[in-house]
């Protein structure tokens, strides 16, 4: 049964969320958490681990995914379109503006030093939601030991390795701790009509695939949207992992920017709200103006997003089983890791200058947004005033 929500309402939603998710793909996620379940109450926390869990596994840009899935969850099908245009058009419409100002004059001033002031308010937030999603864990010093070897891991490894093997890790162990629950799973034919459809949704996917790759046609446009397609189906491991692949097929490949223009972009990417891999409006913008820059934003964000629709249909009907259930509740304690992971990269790796005025934003915020219901926003635009004036 879908929730009462209108469709307008649900853009409307889904545009502030996009609007104000300044920091990457776990700022989008988390304000998608608040937004939909502490705030709207719309939707349960553990659909949105769920949503987070299945996008880890899955290609493509993690947080639109998880926007589209929630949609889906919402408003079914209409819910997930509206729902992914209303996520990606503020960043999208920005990006337009800021390729248009630096192909043009190369400069867009003091957009660093308001960043520098908004990273650490987008690291509280990032802390705040792992920390409500920690505290509706039953067994909290398991669930915290998982957690310390979920950052762990994933802060010693590097690649998409270190977001799938700490969730790997943690839901083996979980299964291992919680073993006297473990039972075989049921009804083996209805799983299997889960998995036809499954198999049907990757047969067209990848027919899709074998269509872009081999179709004799040279535009520029098809050809945009051919390498943005691939590259949304066949990577993993969400924005930052997405960074080196990008670099060596739009640059060194296919020379379509400078190095120069490829960290430009990426720096316009962090500037933005919502997700990192916005950067490929800009390739599209330089190639092919704003068509280009459609085709290509559209390409790496949207075939992915239906695959973990598509996918969802199999895992509702596997983690009824105990053994998958107890998998799964491993795996969400382990994201708990990996979005304090990322709260912790904006704050050592993100803002320039880490100090004590930074350290004293963040833990002032993180205090605001677990003791009250101030919404993020108010706090990230003051803040980014504030860096953008002292310069710090």
């Amino acid at each position: 049964m879908k929730k009462k929500i209108s469709y307008f309402s649900l853009f409307l939603s889904f545009l502030k969320t996009g609007t104000i998710s300044f920091g990457g793909y776990m700022m989008l996620i988390s304000m998608i958490q608040r937004e939909f379940s502490k705030n709207r109450k719309l939707i349960k926390n553990k659909k949105i681990l769920d949503a987070i869990t299945m996008a880890s596994f899955l290609p493509g840009p993690m947080a639109i995914n998880v926007a589209s899935y929630i949609g889906f969850l919402l408003k079914g099908w209409k819910g997930a379109i509206v729902s992914f245009i209303g996520v990606l058009l503020p960043s999208f419409l920005l990006m337009i503006l800021f390729s248009h100002l630096y192909i043009n004059s190369k400069n867009i001033p003091g957009f660093s030093s308001f960043f520098n002031g908004v990273m650490p308010v987008v690291a509280a937030v990032i802390f705040s939601v792992a920390f409500g999603f920690y505290k509706e864990t039953k067994d909290k010093k398991f669930a915290f030991l998982l957690f310390i070897l979920s950052l762990t891991i994933t802060s010693l490894i590097k690649g998409y390795i270190s977001i799938i093997l700490p969730l790997i890790v943690c839901g083996i162990l979980n299964l291992l701790y919680n073993g006297d629950k473990i039972k075989k799973i049921s009804n083996p034919k209805k799983a299997f009509i889960r998995v036809k459809g499954i198999i049907i949704a990757f047969i067209i996917l990848t027919l899709l695939l074998v269509f872009l790759n081999v179709a004799p046609i040279t535009s520029l446009n098809f050809i945009l949207s051919k390498v943005f397609a691939n590259i949304s189906l066949s990577l993993f491991g969400g924005g930052y992992v997405f960074i080196p692949y990008l670099d060596k097929i739009i640059v060194e490949q296919l020379g379509w920017l400078t190095k120069r223009e490829f960290v430009d972009s990426i720096a316009m990417g962090q500037i933005t709200p919502g997700p990192i891999l916005i950067t490929a409006t800009f390739i599209g913008y330089k190639l092919n103006g704003f068509i280009g820059a459609f085709l290509s934003t559209l390409s790496i964000f949207l075939p992915s997003s239906v695959v973990i629709i598509f996918f969802s249909r199999i895992y509702y009907f596997i983690k009824k089983n105990n053994t998958v259930k107890l998998i799964i509740q491993g795996f969400k304690i382990g994201i708990i890791g990996l979005i304090f992971y990322s709260g912790c990269i904006i704050m050592l790796k993100q803002v320039e200058e880490f100090n004590l005025i930074t350290l004293f934003i963040c833990l002032l915020s993180f205090i605001l947004f677990t003791r009250t219901k101030v919404h993020p926003i108010f706090i990230i635009l003051i803040s980014g005033v504030i860096g953008f004036y002292f310069k710090f």
